[in-house]
């Protein structure tokens, strides 16, 4: 039995470097495909959205029908080729979604940063709720370390610094963060030393940071 796709839908987190590169490729099947409607949802900022459709992976892209019923997701990233493959399957009905998922639950979650103290970088142990099931380790412990600031540590990065995105390339990390203020090649070189402890964990030895100016 066919069904008809009418809309996508990409779930991903707003400085993902694969939610990125999916919206890159559905961008490509929207060029052909104009008719169907497309949207991309934050997990990180929408929790309720994520939440209804129960996204549990990062990024997750939705294939819906007219009356918005999810016909077939995919879960992670894939290259063009395959979402196309995968797109004519679930227009001929071949491909449908599995049975329904579990609710999304909420959840605590433990990371450790590094912090200043004393002039030296030691490990804060720092916890997060996470509202929705989705998990992003990497991205949450960044985002972690530019908002924590503990009585008795110093946190070099300003106080209003925001991830604008973040990319891994083997054990080689790029931050792009976005601030209203300047910042020194001194305090850029101490804000790389806490990224570069903080993400070892993950296999990360080498740390790149660039730098948006926000506008006041």
């Amino acid at each position: 039995m066919s069904q008809s796709v009418k809309k996508l839908i990409l779930f991903t987190l707003s400085a993902c470097p694969m939610g990125r590169s999916m919206n890159t490729v559905i961008g490509e099947l929207l060029a052909c495909k104009k008719e169907l409607a497309y949207e991309v949802v934050y997990v990180d900022v929408d929790h309720e959205t994520t939440n209804r459709y129960r996204i549990k992976m990062n990024p997750t892209t939705l294939f819906l029908d007219g009356s918005g019923v999810e016909l077939y997701r995919i879960e992670g990233f894939k290259e063009t080729e395959e979402v196309w493959n995968l797109f004519r399957q679930i227009e001929e009905g071949s491909l449908r979604s599995e049975a329904p998922r579990e609710e999304n639950r909420e959840t605590t979650e433990t990371y450790t940063i590094y912090l200043f103290q004393n002039g030296n970088a030691v490990p804060v142990e720092t916890t997060v709720i996470n509202k929705t099931s989705v998990k992003a380790p990497r991205i949450t412990t960044i985002q972690q370390l530019l908002r924590t600031r503990p009585e008795g540590f110093d946190n070099p990065f300003p106080a209003d610094t925001s991830l604008e995105r973040v990319s891994f390339h083997h054990d080689c990390c790029v931050v792009t963060l976005r601030s209203t203020n300047e910042v020194s090649m001194e305090e850029t070189d101490r804000m790389k030393t806490l990224l570069a402890h903080t993400l070892a964990v993950y296999g990360i030895s080498e740390i790149k940071l660039e730098w948006m100016k926000q506008s006041n």
